[in-house]
């Protein structure tokens, strides 16, 4: 178990690393008020713990911030042969979780949602509540996996390698399309995004394989039903991805849980709008029952 000790906010996050199920993880700490536990950010597909850069500074005062980078993604270690998909998420978030040592609150984007609620279904004990920002609850839908079916022609081919930053930043797309990010918070996301080989090239800090964790989504994971921790679900007001329909559905199965939507946020919420989406996390956190001392 991991000791607790009294952690302040950091006005720059410390990289760190553990080895979990034979696989150096990288995580961010943020700091924040340890007193009150920890809370777990979880970002979503192709993407890293940067884009949480903007929310988790003011997330502390709910509690000590730490964001994780999934397997084979920012600058966790890729797995050869390639593991990716639910299975080996799952289990990299419910070992990081027990690292921590108590039950946290686990904040998760996207695709990170998904495995957070499966997560939430399997191992209920170590969370204390569940934030699920603009995610499915699944794969996404049949018609966005179409649109992305041409990003899937790079798999099992080399990591694209390009000659400069400024290719980086030229070349960086959200997917889907759509954020209220200023063209030079796009900028920062891309250089955080990419890492400068010993050739002197530059590439993404990504894993291409695990573009195709789909194929593996018909593993036995539990039903979105069986989730009956506190949560909360934020839906950004202008999500492409997350329909107002199937976020009333997954407030419709998740017994108890609340429904917010971040207004000037696309897909990316945590992204798009920072403010309000820490408002409506910290929100949550003051509204969940206080911890029992006697579980410690």
């Amino acid at each position: 178990m991991a000791s607790h000790v009294a952690a302040t906010a950091l006005s720059e996050p410390t990289s760190k690393f553990v080895t979990l199920n034979g696989i150096r993880l990288h995580y961010l700490d943020w700091g924040g008020d340890d007193s009150k536990g920890t809370i777990v950010l979880l970002h979503g597909g192709s993407a890293n713990v940067h884009w949480w850069d903007l929310a988790a500074p003011l997330l502390t005062s709910g509690g000590r911030v730490l964001a994780l980078d999934f397997r084979g993604h920012g600058m966790s270690e890729w797995v050869s042969p390639p593991q990716y998909g639910p299975a080996g998420y799952i289990k990299d978030v419910e070992s990081f979780l027990r690292f921590i040592g108590s039950p946290v609150l686990l904040v998760a984007h996207s695709m990170g949602g998904s495995v957070a609620m499966w997560v939430a279904a399997l191992h209920p004990g170590l969370l204390k509540g569940l934030v699920v920002v603009d995610s499915h609850g699944g794969p996404p839908p049949l018609w966005r996996r179409l649109q992305w079916r041409w990003r899937h022609r790079a798999q099992g081919r080399p990591r694209p390698e390009l000659p400069s930053a400024q290719d980086i930043i030229r070349k960086f797309r959200l997917h889907p399309e759509g954020t209220y990010l200023t063209e030079q918070g796009l900028a920062d996301l891309a250089l955080k995004s990419a890492v400068q080989l010993p050739n002197g090239r530059w590439a993404f800090c990504f894993d291409p394989q695990t573009r195709g964790w789909r194929r593996s989504a018909r593993a036995n994971l539990p039903a979105i039903g069986k989730v009956r921790t506190p949560t909360l679900i934020l839906r950004g007001a202008q999500s492409k991805l997350l329909s107002r329909w199937r976020a009333r559905w997954l407030r419709w199965k998740i017994k108890g849980s609340v429904l917010e939507e971040i207004p000037r946020a696309y897909h990316h919420v945590p992204l798009d709008n920072p403010q309000d989406t820490a408002r409506a996390i910290l929100r949550f956190i003051e509204s969940l029952p206080a911890a029992d001392p006697s579980s410690n």
